[in-house]
């Protein structure tokens, strides 16, 4: 492994293609500070077995290494040199182990093992090490992915992102270049908690501290229009970016027109998005809106990652597909679906108020204030109305403005139908 040329190895938080066209691979060793290596290979000798720099980035230097114990290879990111008296950097470094640590056990996610510092301070990570290359090489390499791997990148992806939202956890910077695809089994696997965000939360308070609104915080070319403004960022700023990459992996490019940074800033803030259909005609029309949704300008509009990654999941696979068979995340089960869409709220607060309001006017139909068929014309009102309020809940409890769908709209005119019918033989009889 260690005589292999290094630059077929990636791991998280390196973009990896933006360093070559900077530095020739030869610059590249030349311009590495000696002792970082030394230090590492002198300092961490009783656990691991320093065998070569794999790369670099603005925030970190990443070393494959060998940890003899465990018979396994590692990535272990140090932060970059210049970075060390840079309290924000450090922060945000340590901030990238902490985020991940919680969310390990995903299949998604680069794992984080452990963390350290040098001697002189300086913080390291060591991570899961994965074989392979980022997405934006790939799709300099090859162009637009095939229908289903494509489908499949993105679900695993999404299914990443509503884990870490789960977790209290925005990533902020989604995008081809922190995608990794493992070679043997083409997994996608999510990298670059840089820059992540923490959910406000009183136990979180002191890291949301360092990602205060107005602070632009990514890549503006995969921002939401909410992050280019300075506006709070939220779990939907995520699903944005997330659309954005679907239209790269589906279309190989964006859903604006323009070549230049600041028309495509100017049209995420003003145009609408092309439709994804035209783009790709043989994606399945329901797919196609739900990902179109995804780079909607109002965030209330977007669907979860979780509603993102479910759908994908369930979606029909073509007879051709070349993508290689392997157990895809299935979303979120119907119990965590329902809460997500406050059902069991709106159940227990529509029967308290429905048992209070039965109470009150059988006393006043006993005391004859109502004629009794008061009762059971309440009745023939509240059961209905217990299923309506449900199907509401369903399909507009989540945060944001949803939708109204046709469906919705026959479900509650079927229970209308019933009110009415029940109403009228109760007075007829």
């Amino acid at each position: 492994m260690a005589d292999k040329d290094p630059r077929q190895h990636h791991t998280p938080q390196v973009d990896v293609p933006a360093f070559r066209q900077t530095l020739p691979p030869t610059a590249r060793a030349a311009s590495e500070k000696p002792d970082l290596e030394a230090s590492l290979k002198e300092e961490l000798a009783a656990n691991f077995q320093i065998i070569q720099l794999l790369g670099r980035g603005s925030q970190g230097r990443i070393y494959l290494a060998r940890e003899p114990a465990l018979k396994r290879l590692v990535a272990i990111k140090v932060l970059a040199p210049e970075l060390v008296e840079d309290q924000t950097a450090r922060l945000r470094f340590q901030r990238e182990a902490q985020s991940v640590a919680p969310m390990a056990s995903h299949p998604n996610i680069v794992s984080v093992y452990s963390v350290g510092e040098l001697k002189d301070g300086r913080p390291y990570i060591v991570m899961q090490y994965v074989k392979g290359r980022t997405m934006a090489e790939r799709l300099q390499a090859e162009g637009r992915l095939p229908l289903d791997e494509a489908l499949q990148v993105i679900g695993e992806i999404a299914s990443a992102l509503a884990e870490a939202h789960k977790n209290g956890v925005i990533h902020r910077s989604v995008k081809p270049q922190i995608i990794l695809q493992e070679e043997e089994t083409r997994r996608s696997y999510l990298m670059g908690f840089g820059v992540a965000g923490i959910v406000p939360t009183a136990v979180a308070e002191e890291s949301s501290l360092h990602t205060q609104t107005g602070e632009l915080l990514g890549t503006p070319a995969y921002m939401s229009p909410e992050q280019l403004l300075g506006q709070p960022v939220t779990e939907r700023s995520d699903v944005y970016c997330l659309g954005l990459l679907a239209y790269e992996l589906l279309t190989d490019r964006g859903p604006y027109e323009g070549s230049e940074l600041q028309q495509l800033v100017a049209a995420r803030l003003r145009e609408e998005p092309k439709k994804l259909s035209e783009l790709r005609p043989d994606i399945d029309p329901e797919l196609s809106s739900l990902l179109e949704r995804c780079v909607s300008r109002k965030p209330g509009y977007r669907p979860s990652a979780a509603d993102v990654a479910r759908r994908l999941a369930l979606a029909p696979r073509s007879a051709g597909s070349t993508a290689p068979s392997q157990p895809t995340q299935t979303g979120p089960s119907l119990w965590s679906r329902l809460l997500e869409r406050r059902v069991p709220q709106v159940f227990g607060l529509y029967a308290a108020a429905a048992s209070g309001a039965t109470a009150l006017i059988v006393m006043l139909a006993s005391n004859r204030v109502f004629p009794q068929s008061t009762i059971s014309l309440w009745l023939a009102f509240a059961i209905p109305g217990l299923a309506g309020a449900l199907v509401i809940a369903w399909f507009h409890g989540q945060r944001g403005w949803q939708p109204i769908r046709p469906i919705e709209v026959w479900l509650l005119a079927g229970l209308a139908v019933v009110w009415l019918a029940a109403s009228v033989m109760i007075l007829g009889g």
